[in-house]
């Protein structure tokens, strides 16, 4: 499946990889999350601000824990 362009621009911003790259935002905000597939076991979050600058990142061991940790910092960022 082709990425979106979204994923593509932001994968371009912060280096992320398309093969895995998942993006969520919440409502018109400016800010997103992007989720990767670092290597076996390990995904990558990263909280995405104005002109792709990243906010806040890290890694956790399941993709499940990967999007709760990334929904909760974007929630705590958008605040």
């Amino acid at each position: 499946m082709p990425a979106t362009p979204e994923a593509a621009q932001a994968s371009a911003s912060c280096l992320f990889s398309l093969g895995t790259l998942e993006v969520a935002r919440l409502a018109d905000l400016t800010i997103f999350t992007l989720i990767e597939r670092e290597h076996s076991g390990v995904w990558r979050w990263a909280i995405i601000g104005f002109e792709g600058r990243i906010l806040d990142d890290s890694r956790e061991l399941s993709l499940a824990r990967a999007k709760k940790t990334a929904e909760d910092a974007l929630r705590l960022v958008a605040a």
